[in-house]
């Protein structure tokens, strides 16, 4: 998913880590995240948008960014 720019998910578990995902990513609609925290090895660099509505989303980062 190198070059991967949008995604939508919808109440899906992703297994893995997320430092796979694409660092192009720009928006991301990820509704039910089912996480508490946003995994630290997740790349955000280069959101412009990002929508995790009815997600169980506590706190952004377990750890400062």
């Amino acid at each position: 998913m190198d070059k991967l720019r949008l995604l939508q998910l919808s109440s899906e578990q992703l297994k893995g880590d997320y430092k796979y995902l694409s660092r192009q990513l720009r928006w991301l609609s990820w509704r039910g995240f089912p996480l508490k925290f946003i995994p630290a090895g997740f790349h955000q660099d280069n959101l412009v948008a990002i929508d995790l509505k009815y997600s169980n989303l506590e706190q952004v980062w377990m750890e400062s960014q």
